[in-house]
């Protein structure tokens, strides 16, 4: 992939005239993406074509959202411009400037995201699909990582403006200056408050009433920085510049203001160690290496786990190409 991926982003278009768009080195990284067989988005497909054979009322909202989309992150694209979309900021506006500032490590991250939705949503009915259509908590993300990008590039009025809408529209106040790894599980149906320097890392599960937020008594870094893997329940509290470890768990409605250990349960007010996680591998009924003797389980976890792989040498591609180096062959 890396091969085919340097030759076509080194290849000259034939063009005459000065065309920026066409020119555009990214550009071509996302047209190579779109060549990668994405397993998440088939998947998608398929469940709409099945919903729309069982309930054909459903047909305009698949057809204009999922069926004519050509990508997962287009269809996501899609389906908020048409829920934020204002008299100042219609949607056809609100869809180019989601487009325009999503990268492509931001499209490897909503993947993370919608199958974090999937996985951890305790309902029965939980599928891509409906992750799609209708979790709150994605399309909050979604809006975050657009503002997060305006905000690192000084556009810091529509970075606000975003951050107010997602705000009053999904119950999730996210400062666009927040860092926010892929994989979030997010649940705002009462509210999530995420402050400017808080960190979140990778897999973790914010559940409603969360507030990640400052003492009053700090400036400048004044907010949490959550490890991999944390979950935090419903009504916690985290405040200060403190770490939570690695696979922690607070409870709900606890308030912590003390570092917290790697894979500790903590709980009351305020939070304190009540008990130790034991980390586990992740299993399935087979383990057998080969694809022969794999079982379905096994079988969609390395179909994912390639695609994944193979999407990530464009992500650093497109990082080494975002650090000014000339040349990225080597990424």
């Amino acid at each position: 992939l890396t091969d085919i991926s340097t030759k076509r982003i080194n290849e000259t278009p034939q063009t005459s005239g000065k065309d920026s768009y066409v020119d555009e080195p990214y550009r071509k990284l996302r047209l190579l993406r779109r060549r990668l067989p994405d397993p998440l988005w088939s998947q998608i497909i398929l469940e709409a074509k099945h919903v729309l054979d069982t309930e054909p009322d459903a047909g305009p909202q698949l057809y204009e959202h999922v069926l004519r989309q050509p990508s997962l992150v287009d269809a996501l694209a899609s389906i908020i411009a048409h829920e934020i979309g204002t008299e100042l900021m219609p949607a056809t506006a609100l869809l180019a400037l989601i487009l325009d500032q999503l990268q492509l490590s931001d499209d490897i991250n909503l993947h993370l995201d919608v199958i974090a939705s999937v996985n951890r949503d305790p309902s029965q009915e939980s599928t891509a699909l409906n992750a799609l259509l209708f979790h709150q908590g994605l399309h909050a993300l979604v809006c975050y990582r657009v503002a997060h990008r305006l905000w690192q590039a000084g556009r810091t009025g529509l970075a606000y403006y975003m951050q107010s809408t997602v705000s009053s529209r999904y119950s999730a106040d996210i400062h666009p200056a927040a860092e926010i790894e892929g994989g979030l599980y997010l649940n705002v149906g009462g509210g999530v408050v995420i402050g400017e320097t808080a960190r979140v890392g990778k897999d973790c599960t914010i559940l409603q009433g969360v507030t990640l937020g400052g003492t009053g008594k700090e400036v400048g870094n004044r907010h949490p920085k959550i490890g991999d893997g944390v979950i935090l329940h419903s009504g916690s509290c985290v405040l200060g510049n403190i770490n939570v470890g690695r696979g922690a768990i607070i409870t709900a409605k606890s308030i912590c203001t003390k570092e917290v250990p790697e894979l500790a349960r903590v709980s009351g007010v305020p939070a304190s160690v009540k008990s130790y996680r034991e980390l586990k591998k992740d299993s399935f009924s087979q383990t057998s290496s080969d694809d022969d003797n794999c079982d379905l389980d096994c079988q969609m976890k390395k179909k994912y786990e390639r695609y994944l792989e193979s999407f990530q040498q464009l992500v650093e591609i497109e990082s080494c190409m975002s650090d000014g180096e000339n040349d990225c062959t080597e990424a």
